[in-house]
């Protein structure tokens, strides 16, 4: 009887191991070369405010935080072990970008749903959605087949609200949502006059148009502007986020500086590790010649947010400052 020797019986445990190691590599790298052929798009949801897609990478942040999302809703399984480590770096970023992370378990493989609670969480995920304040993107791995099952709740959301405002007359018409669309892509590309002139139509602006529109201010310099634009926003949604941030940096541009500086030691205290929060408070410190304020809080924007080079740039500016022979800054 045949017996292999040794040494082919440890080459073959080797190149298991390896392909072992290989397609554990491979999923935990969902946007590897090797996955990426059967990732799905990122695309709208049939409803206004939420997008579905796949696992989003590391590359994936600053566009979902472009597009104004502040909430992901994750169909990751923990209970499957690569998810989980999935999850658990997805939730690192996001806290990284002052995104908050909702995860609603829904086990698939290929396509087949497993698990007590497939039904009930994807229904719990739409409902999350709809509810964010801001953008939500859901997805799962690839964004196809939990992904699209939540997407069918939405559907029927969008089916029922159609109905309602052909009933009552109430809501957006489809030229406010078109005008709202053109207006976002054109904000992407820093054509900020134009973004204006899309939303110049609109009578009755909604919160999320109003932060826009004061977005498009604030980057043109028109601050008293942006901050009427980011407070009409928070008067119809109180309580709003990036309405507030909003505020905060306008009040910044007009120096109003000890405003600025309240207006962001408010916000760090209901998100304490978001960028936009913590950058904006170490540039009011900055401004007021506060170093050591000003260098605290730019090391700890760092800390959530390494590769942030305006932060490295105003840290090394503060720090040339605080040099024993530095000059005085307005010297």
């Amino acid at each position: 009887m045949y017996k292999p020797s040794k040494r082919i019986v440890i080459a073959v445990l080797a190149l298991g191991l390896a392909g072992f190691a290989f397609g554990v590599w491979v999923l935990l790298n969902p946007a590897s070369i090797f996955v990426q052929p059967w990732r799905a798009v990122r695309a709208e949801a049939p409803v206004k405010g939420v997008l579905l897609g796949p696992y989003p990478v590391e590359e994936d942040f600053a566009d979902l935080k472009k597009r104004g999302v502040t909430t992901i809703i994750s169909l990751l399984e923990p209970n499957v072990p690569y998810e989980k480590v999935l999850l658990e770096r997805e939730r690192a970023l996001a806290e990284r970008h002052g995104m908050t992370v909702k995860n609603f378990p829904m086990g698939s493989i290929l396509g087949q749903k497993f698990g007590e609670h497939y039904s009930t969480n994807s229904r719990a995920a739409a409902e999350a959605a709809l509810s964010a304040e801001g953008v939500a993107y859901i997805h799962c791995y690839l964004g196809l087949h939990r992904a699209r099952n939540v997407q069918r709740y939405l559907a029927e959301h969008a089916q029922v609200q159609a109905q309602t405002y052909a009933t009552t007359g109430a809501g957006a018409s489809g030229a406010d949502m078109e005008a709202e669309d053109r207006a976002t892509r054109l904000f992407g590309e820093d054509r900020f006059e134009e973004s204006l002139a899309a939303l110049s139509g609109v009578k009755d602006k909604g919160p999320r148009m109003l932060r826009l529109e004061g977005w498009s201010l604030y980057r043109l310099h028109r601050n008293d502007e942006a901050y009427v634009a980011f407070s009409r926003a928070l008067a119809l949604s109180p309580g709003d986020k990036d309405a507030r941030i909003g505020m905060a940096y306008s009040d910044l541009a007009r120096k109003r500086l000890e405003q600025a500086q309240q207006d962001f030691l408010d916000l760090r205290r209901l998100y304490p590790t978001d960028g936009m929060v913590l950058q904006g408070l170490g540039n009011a410190y900055f401004r007021q010649g506060r170093w050591k304020d000003a260098e605290a809080v730019f090391v700890e924007t760092l800390r959530h947010d390494p590769g942030n080079g305006e932060v490295k740039d105003m840290l090394e500016r503060v720090r040339r400052f605080m040099a024993p022979d530095a000059t005085p800054a307005g010297a």
